[in-house]
């Protein structure tokens, strides 16, 4: 695990902040959707106040030694293109292959991420093959290793400009991210996943996690609060608490030859993703007193 801050500047006083989690992308899987994943990249490089944080599952990452898992039929056309000699070049390291394609597919926005969590699918190639690619990624990436899950407190930051000083106001959003565990065939499954996350850390305003490939947003828990210094205000303060599974970016029964997800009977996933939206500055009014809280908000993203 890891603890982490983070600034973010934020130079409007009304300005949203918007907060993408990218994993389960399986790049090197032949039903990734690579043409909607560098859509939302060019989404997010062309917005000033857009960040991202890496959820896991970035790479496919099954080897040919991997005789229970890999599948020929399962690799994408990109790696059986051009001439004989590229494929088997390629073929005869199919892990960096896709190493090489996640980071060109992500590059434009790496001075964007606020770090990366380690999948199941990167954690089994480091057990069992000896090689950390997740590590491997993060460097190419330049940004933080965040282990199996993270804690991260943002402090969004604005300058208000006086006439005779600068002053910085500051407020803080706690963010937790871990990759998750666990299936997600049945309704219920993943609510619960999402609820019990809600409640384990409860110091946090946001909470992803992914894995089950189910795309789910949970209702906002509200906490009802008084400040803790200034002006008590007419009635309580609310803030609310989200939790969301950002779901997957494969197609679950791609026309083609068989995969892993038919064979086993996976149920289709909507082509769904989520963001954060973050107000650090939101004023609001209850009577004739204002007061100061960041509003946070998790949108759904149809891809």
């Amino acid at each position: 695990m890891k603890i982490i801050h983070r600034d973010i500047i934020v130079p409007e006083r009304n300005g949203e902040v918007e907060i993408y989690p990218l994993g389960d992308l399986h790049i090197g899987y032949r039903a990734c959707c690579e043409k909607l994943l560098k859509k939302t990249v060019s989404e997010i490089a062309s917005k000033r106040n857009a960040y991202w944080i890496g959820g896991g599952d970035y790479l496919d990452a099954i080897k040919p030694s991997d005789a229970k898992r890999f599948d020929m039929d399962t690799l994408p056309d990109w790696m059986l293109e051009g001439e004989a000699e590229t494929i088997r070049k390629r073929l005869n390291d199919v892990l960096t292959q896709q190493k090489e394609r996640c980071k060109d597919i992500l590059l434009p926005i790496k001075n964007k991420c606020l770090g990366l969590i380690e999948g199941n699918h990167e954690f089994s190639i480091r057990k069992y093959h000896n090689e950390n690619v997740h590590n491997e990624l993060c460097n190419k990436l330049e940004t933080e290793d965040l282990t199996d899950e993270a804690l991260i407190r943002i402090n969004f930051k604005h300058k208000i400009k006086g006439k005779s000083s600068t002053n910085t106001i500051s407020r803080v959003v706690i963010l937790y991210i871990c990759h998750g565990h666990g299936g997600g065939r049945t309704a219920g499954a993943e609510p619960n996943h999402l609820s019990r996350m809600l409640l384990e850390w409860e110091i946090a305003d946001i909470c992803f996690r992914g894995h089950s490939h189910t795309f789910q947003i949970l209702p906002p828990k509200p906490v009802l609060e008084i400040p803790k210094s200034g002006q008590i205000p007419d009635e309580c303060t609310c803030r609310y608490r989200w939790a969301a599974n950002w779901g997957c970016w494969t197609l679950q029964h791609a026309v083609g030859p068989s995969t892993y997800a038919s064979r086993a009977c996976y149920p289709a996933r909507p082509m769904l993703t989520c963001k954060a939206v973050i107000k650090p500055f939101y004023r609001k009014h209850t009577g004739n007193k204002e007061y100061q809280t960041p509003l946070t908000e998790i949108r759904s993203i149809t891809l």
